[in-house]
């Protein structure tokens, strides 16, 4: 991790949430951090060369949340559709961000930046495909995983570590994200992430979402909720 080096204008816009957001600042260390023990336990065969460079992408996939007005990045109580909707932009403009400082818009910076909130099965945004990208899909993952767990404006109490990991599993069950990082995962939270692709994954549900969580939900569509 100390061999990566960022461009100025992403150190800046660091800085920028090192400052004015913390929690995107720690969750951006997080996601690269943790994302690369992901990888690092993953079998070789089902990594591509380039994906074995990953560590030098570092914290990029929410760069995009710049653009994003810090009242709304802040917000405590559920967003307006609009408001979401300027929320969801990140992704793109984190794609056109990185194009453009990275000098590459059709490296995996990029691509990570612009699907890590894509699905297997299509029902992401902010294209709508199916992700077929394994460092995508373990961004994704790391994503959603530190977002339950992680102290966040919206939610006065994080999710317990089982809860978070049950919703993972069930997000793998409906098709939603693959079982690898998943897998990677547990078995990392078990004790041994050389288990990983060997263990099995129980889809029991014994915990429960925290109280007072309002992440996912509209301010003006309660009767039809969206994921944040």
């Amino acid at each position: 991790m100390e061999r990566i080096t960022l461009p100025l204008p992403v150190l800046r816009i660091l800085d920028h949430f090192r400052e004015q957001d913390f929690h995107t600042y720690r969750h951006m260390l997080m996601i690269s951090a943790l994302s690369t023990l992901i990888l690092s336990h993953l079998e070789p065969r089902r990594r591509k060369p380039e994906e074995d460079k990953f560590t030098h992408f570092g914290p990029f996939h929410d760069v995009g949340k710049y653009s994003v007005p810090l009242p709304v990045l802040l917000k405590k109580t559920p967003l307006t559709s609009d408001e979401l909707d300027l929320l969801r932009h990140h992704a793109v403009s984190g794609y056109i961000l990185l194009s453009y400082y990275l000098g590459d818009h059709e490296g995996l910076a990029a691509a990570i930046a612009l699907d890590h909130h894509e699905r297997r099965n299509g029902s992401g945004y902010s294209r709508g495909i199916r992700l077929n990208n394994l460092v995508v899909e373990v961004t994704t993952v790391c994503d959603i995983y530190d977002a339950l767990v992680a102290q966040r404006p919206y939610r006065p109490i994080s999710y317990d570590n089982r809860t978070a990991i049950e919703e993972l599993t069930w997000m793998a069950q409906r098709g939603e994200i693959g079982w690898e990082a998943v897998q990677v995962l547990v078995a990392l939270n078990r004790g041994d992430g050389r288990l990983a692709g060997k263990i099995q994954v129980s889809l029991e549900r014994r915990g429960a979402p925290p109280e007072q969580n309002v992440y996912g939900k509209l301010a003006d569509e309660k009767e039809n909720p969206a994921t944040q």
